[in-house]
């Protein structure tokens, strides 16, 4: 007999009459048995020892660098701007007959833009010429009245020295009682004429080079203004003073012209520009090799821009300093003032660069190496974006810890920290 079985022979003996008194029995014997069963299970069952803990390894893509000459590159938004805007007027005023362009149009140097009604100033043109006819013959008036004085200046000169030897004749005989007061106050009348009749002949003379000179400055007055009435005429056809685009049309046939108003705008092609703002992690690089004198191009589209200046200031609501970049000639025509354009800068090579994925690059400061399956933090320059021969985009960086050989993950891990244990995968 088991042990459990004498124990529940001997409650059996034992066990009260009242129906209370064995229910209280029974839940205590079902506790007891409960307990023993309990303790026999863990007395017998199989001793288990923990299990060893072991450090987890992370996956990580690892790139080998090598570090070498590379161009660094960095996209600009910029706006087509044209360094000569002109702003067409006319000095003249007269009706407008035709427009022959109209905004958008691309013309050429020299192209008619406007004819305005010439009919009253043709008219002005006629007047100055006949003012000129006339100044012209006034002057050959003088000149033939100077030869004419000119050679009649020995006949006055004839007359004043008769009535001179007459005086002193007379003044002879009258000292010698030989003629009468009356006769020597005669002579002596005749003497003071022929005297003032020549110095009268002198005076003119002398001043007929003036008159030549007055006449001659008032041909070249009249010159000048029948010269100026052409021009009003010639400008009454309106020119393209270069080549570019027709920004704006400001009259139509019917209008009247006004001094200072303006008629067309126009852009010079051959000054258009790119202005992007530079971002001031490359702006003291690109003014470096600007005056060292090395080229830095970029691309827009299909065309290729040269850098060639930097504003002097920096616009209101901008953190940047603009830089002005010439259109390639072959792109002029397809460039539009105010169109903003996307630029691909490409600087001048940097030595000792390496060029990662972006997915390397931890708080823009920072690369991991692996070293024996471990992390090694490195700390970095970013010195722009590059774009590989197959279209990758990669990130340009340096560091005097880094040097050829170097595994360096592409892989962005969550807690990536110095002596990480990683598992390396290509």
């Amino acid at each position: 007999m088991t042990l459990l079985s004498k124990l529940r022979a001997r409650v059996a003996t034992r066990i009260p009459k009242s129906p209370r008194a064995q229910r209280v029995l029974a839940a205590g014997a079902f506790l007891v048995g409960s307990l023993l069963l309990s303790a026999s299970i863990f007395a017998t069952g199989p001793n288990a020892s923990p299990e060893a803990r072991t450090e987890k390894a992370w996956p990580v893509s690892i790139v080998t660098v090598e570090p070498s000459r590379l161009s660094p590159t960095f996209t600009a938004f910029g706006r087509i701007e044209s360094a000569q805007v002109a702003r067409i007027q006319t000095d003249v005023m007269a009706p407008v007959a035709h427009v022959a362009v109209r905004e958008g149009d691309w013309v050429a140097s020299g192209e008619i833009l406007i004819e305005l009604d010439t009919a009253a100033l043709e008219l002005q043109v006629a007047e100055r010429e006949a003012e000129l006819d006339a100044q012209r013959a006034h002057l050959r008036s003088v000149e033939g009245d100077f030869a004419l004085a000119r050679e009649t200046t020995s006949h006055y000169q004839h007359v004043f020295d008769v009535s001179q030897k007459k005086l002193v004749r007379h003044q002879d005989l009258f000292a010698k009682r030989m003629i009468a007061q009356s006769i020597l106050d005669e002579a002596l009348q005749q003497a003071s004429t022929a005297s003032i009749e020549y110095q009268k002949h002198l005076r003119q003379l002398a001043d007929f080079p003036n008159q030549v000179g007055e006449a001659k400055a008032g041909i070249k007055r009249s010159t000048a203004l029948l010269e100026r009435a052409r021009i009003d005429v010639a400008r009454g056809t309106v020119r393209a003073p270069f080549s570019g685009p027709i920004l704006s049309v400001l009259v139509s046939p019917g209008n009247h012209t006004s001094l200072g108003a303006p008629l067309i705008e126009i852009a010079d092609a051959a000054s258009f520009e790119i202005r992007a703002e530079i971002p001031d992690a490359y702006r003291d690089a690109m003014r470096r090799h600007l005056a060292d004198g090395n080229a830095i191009s970029a691309r827009w589209g299909e065309a290729s821009v040269q850098l060639i200046r930097f504003a002097s200031n920096v616009r209101a609501g901008q953190s940047g300093l603009d830089a002005f970049f010439a259109i390639d000639p072959a792109a002029v025509v397809t460039a539009q003032p105010g169109r903003v354009v996307t630029l691909s800068v490409q600087l001048p090579p940097e030595a000792d660069v390496v060029a990662l994925p972006p997915q390397s690059i931890y708080d823009n400061d920072r690369i991991y190496a692996v070293s024996d399956d471990r992390l090694q933090s490195i700390v970095i320059e970013r010195i722009g974006d590059h774009t590989t021969a197959q279209g990758e985009h990669r990130v340009l960086v340096r560091s005097h810890d880094l040097h050829a050989g170097q595994r360096i993950i592409t892989t962005q891990l969550p807690k990536a920290i110095t002596g990480l244990r990683v598992a390396p995968v290509g």
